[in-house]
C-alpha cells in the first residue's frame, strides 16, 4: 500500500470516529444533560477518550457542533410552519414542534434556557427569534395574537415549559402539552388589558435566561 493511500485510511478513520463521537453526543446530551462528559461521549460512541480529545479539546466543543445543527433546525421548522395557511395554526405548530424536541431533548432544553455555554446560548437565541419574527407579524396582522407579544417571548414560554417536561418524565404523560397549550392561550388576542411591562431587549435573552435557570 502507498503512502497516500495510507494516508487517505488514516483520515476516513478520523472522519468516521469524529461522526461516531458527534452522534453518541446527541444520544448522550438528550439523555443526560450537560451533566454528561466527553468521557462519557467516548464511551457511548465506542472510541477510546484519546481519540475524543484528539477531535474535541472539551465537551463544550462537541456540544456546539450538536447544538448548531439543533439550532438550525428549530429555525427551519419556524420557517417551514409559515406554509400553514392560518397564521394562529401556523404559530401553534412550531411551538409545538419545538416543544416536542425539547421535552425529548435535555441538552437541548439545558442549553435554550440558560444552562449550557454562555457564549452558544447568546449566538442561538437572536437566530430563533429572527425566524420566528415573520410567524409573529404574521400572525399580528390577521388579528390572531395580541398586538404587545413579541417574538423574544418565545424564549421565556419555552423556559416555563421546563417544570412541564420534568413533571412529564416524571409520571409518563406528556403534560407539557396541556401547559403549553395554557401558555399559548396567554398570546391570543382577545379582550385583555395591555401587558404591563414591554418585552425584554434580544441582546438581554442570555442575561434574563441565566438568571432564571436551576440553581443547585
Amino acid at each position: 500500500m502507498s503512502a497516500g493511500a495510507g494516508r487517505g485510511t488514516i483520515r476516513k478513520d478520523s472522519a468516521r470516529n469524529r461522526a461516531r463521537l458527534v452522534a453518541a453526543a446527541r444520544e448522550v446530551f438528550a439523555d443526560r444533560g450537560f451533566g454528561a462528559t466527553l468521557d462519557d461521549i467516548a464511551r457511548h460512541a465506542g472510541v477510546g477518550t484519546g481519540t475524543a480529545y484528539r477531535h474535541f479539546p472539551n465537551k463544550q466543543a462537541i456540544a456546539a457542533v450538536v447544538l448548531a445543527d439543533a439550532t438550525k433546525q428549530i429555525a427551519t421548522e419556524a420557517r417551514d410552519a409559515l406554509a400553514v395557511s392560518d397564521p394562529w395554526l401556523a404559530l401553534v405548530t412550531f411551538f409545538e414542534q419545538t416543544a416536542a424536541r425539547q421535552a425529548a431533548d435535555r441538552g437541548l432544553y439545558q442549553t435554550l434556557t440558560g444552562q449550557g455555554d454562555p457564549e452558544e446560548q447568546a449566538r442561538i437565541w437572536p437566530e430563533i427569534v429572527g425566524s420566528v419574527t415573520d410567524l409573529f407579524e404574521r400572525a399580528k396582522r390577521a388579528g390572531v395574537i395580541r398586538a404587545d407579544a413579541a417574538p423574544q417571548d418565545v424564549a421565556a414560554i419555552f423556559a416555563m415549559l421546563g417544570a412541564a417536561y420534568e413533571m412529564s418524565a416524571a409520571c409518563g404523560r406528556e403534560l407539557w402539552h396541556r401547559y403549553l397549550a395554557l401558555l399559548l392561550d396567554g398570546l391570543r388576542a382577545t379582550d385583555r388589558p395591555e401587558l404591563p411591562v414591554p418585552p425584554p431587549p434580544l441582546e438581554a435573552l442570555d442575561v434574563i435566561l441565566a438568571a432564571g435557570k436551576r440553581r443547585p
